[in-house]
Protein backbone atom coordinates (compact mmCIF):
# COMPACT_ATOMS: atom_id res chain seq x y z
CA UNK A 1 0.00 0.00 0.00
CA UNK A 2 1.50 3.15 -1.42
CA UNK A 3 -0.58 5.65 -1.69
CA UNK A 4 -2.13 7.80 1.42
CA UNK A 5 -4.19 7.37 3.15
CA UNK A 6 -4.49 3.86 4.26
CA UNK A 7 -7.53 3.10 6.88
CA UNK A 8 -5.28 3.45 9.88
CA UNK A 9 -4.11 6.80 8.24
CA UNK A 10 -7.15 8.06 8.16
CA UNK A 11 -7.17 7.92 11.74
CA UNK A 12 -4.46 10.08 12.19
CA UNK A 13 -5.80 12.61 10.06
CA UNK A 14 -8.90 12.82 11.74
CA UNK A 15 -6.80 13.66 14.42
CA UNK A 16 -5.38 16.41 12.72
CA UNK A 17 -8.64 17.50 12.24
CA UNK A 18 -8.92 17.80 15.67
CA UNK A 19 -6.08 19.72 16.63
CA UNK A 20 -6.84 22.22 14.14
CA UNK A 21 -10.09 22.69 14.97
CA UNK A 22 -8.35 23.20 18.75
CA UNK A 23 -5.99 25.65 16.31
CA UNK A 24 -8.92 27.27 14.94
CA UNK A 25 -10.52 27.89 18.15
CA UNK A 26 -7.87 29.43 19.73
CA UNK A 27 -7.19 32.32 16.67
CA UNK A 28 -10.67 32.96 16.02
CA UNK A 29 -12.11 33.19 19.53
CA UNK A 30 -10.17 36.48 20.18
CA UNK A 31 -12.23 38.39 17.53
CA UNK A 32 -15.40 36.09 17.69
CA UNK A 33 -17.47 34.05 19.90
CA UNK A 34 -17.45 30.43 18.66
CA UNK A 35 -21.47 30.21 19.78
CA UNK A 36 -22.42 32.91 17.01
CA UNK A 37 -22.62 32.16 13.38
CA UNK A 38 -19.07 34.06 12.14
CA UNK A 39 -17.26 32.58 14.76
CA UNK A 40 -18.69 28.82 14.08
CA UNK A 41 -18.32 29.56 10.23
CA UNK A 42 -14.59 30.83 10.60
CA UNK A 43 -13.75 27.71 13.05
CA UNK A 44 -15.37 25.53 10.71
CA UNK A 45 -13.44 26.56 7.90
CA UNK A 46 -10.34 27.25 9.04
CA UNK A 47 -9.72 23.94 10.73
CA UNK A 48 -10.94 21.81 7.11
CA UNK A 49 -8.39 23.87 5.30
CA UNK A 50 -5.70 23.44 7.76
CA UNK A 51 -6.41 19.77 7.55
CA UNK A 52 -6.62 19.09 3.89
CA UNK A 53 -3.20 21.52 3.60
CA UNK A 54 -1.81 19.08 6.35
CA UNK A 55 -2.99 16.27 4.46
CA UNK A 56 -1.59 17.30 0.95
CA UNK A 57 1.53 17.65 2.06
CA UNK A 58 1.74 14.38 3.75
CA UNK A 59 0.35 12.96 0.21
CA UNK A 60 3.10 14.54 -1.45
CA UNK A 61 0.43 15.17 -4.13
CA UNK A 62 -1.28 18.50 -4.53
CA UNK A 63 -3.92 18.00 -7.61
CA UNK A 64 -7.74 16.74 -7.04
CA UNK A 65 -9.30 14.37 -9.65
CA UNK A 66 -11.16 16.86 -11.46
CA UNK A 67 -12.17 14.33 -14.70
CA UNK A 68 -14.44 15.84 -17.38
CA UNK A 69 -18.01 13.78 -16.68
CA UNK A 70 -21.76 13.99 -18.58
CA UNK A 71 -23.37 17.22 -16.74
CA UNK A 72 -26.33 15.46 -15.95
CA UNK A 73 -25.11 13.05 -13.12
CA UNK A 74 -25.29 16.36 -10.85
CA UNK A 75 -28.82 16.44 -11.13
CA UNK A 76 -29.36 13.13 -11.01
CA UNK A 77 -27.00 12.60 -8.21
CA UNK A 78 -28.60 15.22 -6.39
CA UNK A 79 -32.28 14.61 -6.78
CA UNK A 80 -30.68 10.74 -5.51
CA UNK A 81 -29.07 12.20 -2.51
CA UNK A 82 -32.00 14.38 -1.33
CA UNK A 83 -34.18 11.34 -1.70
CA UNK A 84 -32.40 9.52 -0.33
CA UNK A 85 -31.99 11.63 3.02
CA UNK A 86 -35.72 12.17 3.00
CA UNK A 87 -36.62 8.39 2.77
CA UNK A 88 -34.60 7.99 5.74
CA UNK A 89 -36.66 10.71 7.82
CA UNK A 90 -38.47 7.33 9.74
CA UNK A 91 -35.35 5.61 11.03
CA UNK A 92 -33.23 9.36 11.65
CA UNK A 93 -36.66 10.43 13.50
CA UNK A 94 -36.16 8.14 16.02
CA UNK A 95 -32.81 9.25 17.28
CA UNK A 96 -33.56 12.23 19.26
CA UNK A 97 -31.81 15.15 18.29
CA UNK A 98 -28.76 16.97 20.23
CA UNK A 99 -28.64 20.32 21.71
CA UNK A 100 -25.83 21.31 19.80
CA UNK A 101 -27.82 20.47 16.30
CA UNK A 102 -31.03 22.07 17.78
CA UNK A 103 -28.96 25.20 18.55
CA UNK A 104 -27.36 25.46 15.32
CA UNK A 105 -30.75 24.93 13.47
CA UNK A 106 -32.14 28.32 15.62
CA UNK A 107 -28.67 30.10 14.75
CA UNK A 108 -29.75 29.51 11.13
CA UNK A 109 -32.78 31.16 11.01
CA UNK A 110 -31.46 34.05 13.15
CA UNK A 111 -28.00 34.44 11.43
CA UNK A 112 -28.80 33.08 7.79
CA UNK A 113 -25.80 34.69 6.37
CA UNK A 114 -22.66 33.18 8.41
CA UNK A 115 -24.66 29.67 8.20
CA UNK A 116 -25.69 29.93 4.50
CA UNK A 117 -21.87 30.15 3.65
CA UNK A 118 -21.05 27.64 6.17
CA UNK A 119 -23.90 24.83 4.74
CA UNK A 120 -24.24 25.57 1.55
CA UNK A 121 -20.84 26.81 0.14
CA UNK A 122 -17.76 25.91 2.57
CA UNK A 123 -19.05 22.51 3.26
CA UNK A 124 -19.60 20.83 0.30
CA UNK A 125 -16.04 22.03 -1.17
CA UNK A 126 -14.06 21.62 1.70
CA UNK A 127 -15.92 18.50 2.45
CA UNK A 128 -15.62 16.73 -0.72
CA UNK A 129 -12.37 17.61 -1.14
CA UNK A 130 -11.20 15.89 2.25
CA UNK A 131 -13.39 13.09 2.24
CA UNK A 132 -13.27 12.22 -1.57
CA UNK A 133 -10.48 13.98 -3.33
CA UNK A 134 -7.98 13.05 -0.42
CA UNK A 135 -9.05 10.34 1.72
CA UNK A 136 -11.40 8.04 -1.10
CA UNK A 137 -9.30 8.75 -3.29
CA UNK A 138 -6.11 6.96 -1.40
CA UNK A 139 -8.77 4.35 -0.26
CA UNK A 140 -9.54 3.20 -3.88
CA UNK A 141 -5.70 2.68 -4.68
CA UNK A 142 -5.14 0.49 -1.69
CA UNK A 143 -8.43 -1.40 -1.37
CA UNK A 144 -11.48 -2.73 -3.08
CA UNK A 145 -14.18 -0.12 -4.36
CA UNK A 146 -17.13 -1.18 -1.80
CA UNK A 147 -14.36 -1.14 0.88
CA UNK A 148 -13.01 2.05 0.11
CA UNK A 149 -16.28 3.50 -0.26
CA UNK A 150 -17.44 2.46 3.31
CA UNK A 151 -14.72 3.18 4.66
CA UNK A 152 -14.69 6.94 3.46
CA UNK A 153 -18.49 7.12 4.19
CA UNK A 154 -17.99 5.74 7.78
CA UNK A 155 -15.60 8.40 8.45
CA UNK A 156 -17.62 11.19 6.94
CA UNK A 157 -20.64 10.40 8.96
CA UNK A 158 -18.63 9.85 12.42
CA UNK A 159 -17.32 13.39 11.59
CA UNK A 160 -20.43 14.98 12.43
CA UNK A 161 -20.07 13.99 15.86
CA UNK A 162 -24.10 13.37 15.91
CA UNK A 163 -26.09 10.04 15.50
CA UNK A 164 -29.12 11.85 13.34
CA UNK A 165 -26.79 13.62 11.17
CA UNK A 166 -24.29 10.76 10.81
CA UNK A 167 -27.07 8.44 9.63
CA UNK A 168 -27.55 10.52 6.76
CA UNK A 169 -23.81 11.41 5.97
CA UNK A 170 -23.35 7.35 6.35
CA UNK A 171 -25.86 6.87 3.21
CA UNK A 172 -25.10 10.30 1.65
CA UNK A 173 -20.81 9.33 1.67
CA UNK A 174 -21.97 6.02 -0.03
CA UNK A 175 -23.93 7.50 -2.86
CA UNK A 176 -21.22 10.47 -3.73
CA UNK A 177 -18.19 7.87 -3.07
CA UNK A 178 -19.93 5.65 -5.52
CA UNK A 179 -19.95 8.62 -7.95
CA UNK A 180 -16.51 9.88 -7.76
CA UNK A 181 -15.47 6.33 -8.26
CA UNK A 182 -17.44 6.11 -11.28
CA UNK A 183 -16.80 9.57 -12.41
CA UNK A 184 -13.11 9.97 -11.30
CA UNK A 185 -14.17 14.19 -10.31
CA UNK A 186 -14.29 15.76 -7.42
CA UNK A 187 -16.55 18.43 -8.73
CA UNK A 188 -19.44 15.97 -9.24
CA UNK A 189 -19.59 15.65 -5.34
CA UNK A 190 -19.21 19.25 -4.51
CA UNK A 191 -21.94 20.37 -6.86
CA UNK A 192 -24.55 17.20 -5.69
CA UNK A 193 -23.22 18.29 -2.21
CA UNK A 194 -24.27 21.83 -2.47
CA UNK A 195 -27.22 21.10 -4.35
CA UNK A 196 -28.07 18.64 -1.06
CA UNK A 197 -27.50 21.09 1.29
CA UNK A 198 -28.75 23.94 -0.06
CA UNK A 199 -32.05 22.20 0.13
CA UNK A 200 -32.16 21.94 3.22
CA UNK A 201 -30.96 25.22 4.18
CA UNK A 202 -33.47 26.69 2.55
CA UNK A 203 -36.20 24.16 4.31
CA UNK A 204 -35.09 25.31 7.31
CA UNK A 205 -35.37 29.10 6.93
CA UNK A 206 -38.72 28.54 5.44
CA UNK A 207 -39.71 26.50 8.46
CA UNK A 208 -41.36 28.32 11.42
CA UNK A 209 -39.62 28.71 14.36
CA UNK A 210 -42.13 27.09 16.67
CA UNK A 211 -41.78 23.99 14.43
CA UNK A 212 -37.96 23.75 13.65
CA UNK A 213 -37.54 21.00 16.38
CA UNK A 214 -40.89 18.98 15.34
CA UNK A 215 -40.10 15.74 13.05
CA UNK A 216 -41.40 15.87 9.58
CA UNK A 217 -44.03 13.54 10.36
CA UNK A 218 -45.46 16.19 13.10
CA UNK A 219 -45.11 19.19 10.65
CA UNK A 220 -46.76 17.41 8.06
CA UNK A 221 -49.63 15.88 10.28
CA UNK A 222 -51.63 13.20 8.09
CA UNK A 223 -49.83 10.18 8.60
CA UNK A 224 -50.87 9.02 4.96
CA UNK A 225 -48.83 12.01 3.29
CA UNK A 226 -45.72 11.62 5.28
CA UNK A 227 -45.44 8.08 4.10
CA UNK A 228 -46.51 9.15 0.33
CA UNK A 229 -43.66 11.67 0.67
CA UNK A 230 -41.23 8.92 2.38
CA UNK A 231 -42.39 6.61 -0.09
CA UNK A 232 -42.53 8.52 -2.94
CA UNK A 233 -38.53 9.88 -2.11
CA UNK A 234 -37.25 6.79 -1.91
CA UNK A 235 -38.88 5.99 -5.48
CA UNK A 236 -36.85 8.96 -6.87
CA UNK A 237 -33.53 7.85 -5.56
CA UNK A 238 -34.07 4.36 -6.73
CA UNK A 239 -35.08 5.98 -10.01
CA UNK A 240 -31.93 8.25 -10.14
CA UNK A 241 -29.42 5.45 -9.50
CA UNK A 242 -30.85 3.34 -11.83
CA UNK A 243 -30.58 6.10 -14.50
CA UNK A 244 -26.83 5.98 -13.33
CA UNK A 245 -26.55 2.60 -14.11
CA UNK A 246 -28.16 2.60 -17.31
CA UNK A 247 -27.17 5.58 -19.21
CA UNK A 248 -23.76 6.37 -17.43
CA UNK A 249 -21.91 3.96 -15.41
CA UNK A 250 -22.49 0.86 -17.54
CA UNK A 251 -18.90 0.31 -18.79
CA UNK A 252 -16.07 -0.30 -17.10
CA UNK A 253 -15.45 -0.66 -13.18
CA UNK A 254 -13.54 2.87 -12.80
CA UNK A 255 -14.91 5.13 -15.73
CA UNK A 256 -17.96 6.81 -17.75
CA UNK A 257 -19.04 6.05 -21.21
CA UNK A 258 -17.62 9.48 -21.98
CA UNK A 259 -14.99 11.96 -21.23
CA UNK A 260 -16.36 14.90 -22.49
CA UNK A 261 -19.15 16.64 -20.87
CA UNK A 262 -22.84 16.34 -22.21
CA UNK A 263 -25.86 17.54 -22.12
Amino acid sequence: MNHYPTFLQSFGLLLIFLLCSIISLLIVTPFFSYESGIGLSLIYRLSLILTIGLGLVIRRNYEFPTRKFPILIIPIGAFCLVGTQLFLDPITSLVPSSDLLNKMLLETVHQPIPYFFMIVVAAPILEELLFRGLILDGFLKNYKPQYAILGSAFLFAVVHGNLPQGIGAFMAGILIGWIYWKTGSVLAGIFIHLINNLVSFISVILTPENELFKTMSESIGNPIHYWLLVIGSGAIGIGGISLLLKYYFRNGDTSIQNSKIET
